[in-house]
């Protein structure tokens, strides 16, 4: 049975000093199963381009309510997803940042 998950870069994918910006969506991860790592945003990491990720096998449903420019922190809802149990990360990140 599949669960309601929000992508947040939580439990560890950053730190409380690092800055994330948001660029934009990549809508094409959008409305669909993925398997992960799935590239879902584009983002400025501490200054470099990067990337936000899934960090589990699931249907990107939809996007959260954040625009280019918006500073992100671990709370964000960046997006949300449904999983299966067994592939929810559980104690680890929903989502990880990694630079290009």
């Amino acid at each position: 049975m599949p669960f309601s998950c929000i992508f947040q870069l939580n439990n560890g994918a950053i730190n409380k000093d690092d800055e994330v910006i948001f660029e934009e969506f990549i809508d094409s991860a959008f409305d669909k199963y993925e398997d992960f790592p799935t590239k879902i945003a584009n983002v400025l990491f501490n200054g470099e381009k990067a990337f936000i990720y899934t960090n589990c096998s699931c249907y990107i449903s939809s996007k959260g309510d954040i625009k280019k420019g918006d500073k992100l922190d671990e709370n964000t809802k960046i997006g949300y997803f449904a999983a299966n149990g067994e592939d929810i990360p559980y104690n680890k990140p929903y989502a990880t940042i990694r630079p290009e």
